[in-house]
């Protein structure tokens, strides 16, 4: 399990603070959205990506274009080679995607979570949609809760098909140590990482990302995710 590493523009990181969760081995996830909160298929959401790390078997995560040749994910899927896939753009293309740049990186997944995990994958052939995702910075909420929806694979393998989960509660990670993290309910056995978390608002789905998942913490009922902040959004500039 990823422990609480939040990596700032690719970099894993740690801080000792409050109840973190048990640790994920780096280089890819092994998660999958459980039955009772999936939703169906998100194709709606053409944007989101899987994202096949070092053409090994057991290692995957998820991801978001947020432009023809860029991917956002989470910085712990650290790899030396990527094939993005985009199962529901027109013709379900593939792309070979080199490692964005990284400002710095580290292997230390401990107990700290100053850091963003969040990184952009720079694609070599682009990938083709008609609209791409926004992103959304969020600064700290407070008391205040927001709604979201989460994207990932239904099942724990690599090859599985995405999911979205039900609308989820987001709520503030501080309390809990994640300083640049935001929170909801339980929904996933393992996190699948890199996931975008995009913003219900007025009751309506939106196409703008206000996360990316990070981990679960099943034992206290969380999800927790990296929030859109302006280092992330530097990423992309």
């Amino acid at each position: 399990m990823w422990a609480r590493l939040l990596l700032v523009l690719g970099v894993a990181s740690t801080v000792a603070c409050a109840a973190a969760p048990a640790q994920e081995e780096a280089g890819g996830s092994t998660s999958a959205i459980i039955e009772e909160k999936q939703a169906g298929s998100p194709t709606e959401f053409p944007e989101v990506v899987q994202v096949m790390i070092n053409n090994a078997a057991k290692d995957y995560c998820t991801g978001v274009l947020v432009a023809p040749t860029k991917v956002l994910t989470a910085a712990h899927c650290a790899g030396t080679s990527y094939t993005v896939i985009a199962p529901f753009a027109p013709g379900k293309p593939q792309a070979a995607a080199t490692r964005g740049a990284v400002a710095e990186h580290s292997s230390a997944f401990n107990e700290e979570v100053e850091k963003e995990d969040a990184e952009v994958l720079i694609l070599k052939t682009p990938i083709n949609i008609a609209k791409y995702a926004t992103i959304q910075e969020v600064g700290e909420l407070g008391d205040k809760t927001l709604k979201g929806i989460a994207v990932g694979r239904a099942f724990e393998d690599r090859n599985a098909p995405l999911v979205k989960s039900v609308p989820l509660t987001v709520k503030s990670g501080t309390e809990d140590g994640y300083t640049t993290g935001l929170g909801s309910e339980y929904y996933s056995s393992g996190g699948d990482s890199g996931g975008p978390l995009f913003l219900i608002e007025n009751g309506k789905v939106t196409h703008t990302v206000i996360a990316l998942e990070r981990q679960p913490d099943p034992e206290n009922n969380n999800e927790w995710f990296t929030r859109i902040t302006p280092k992330v959004s530097a990423l992309l500039k």
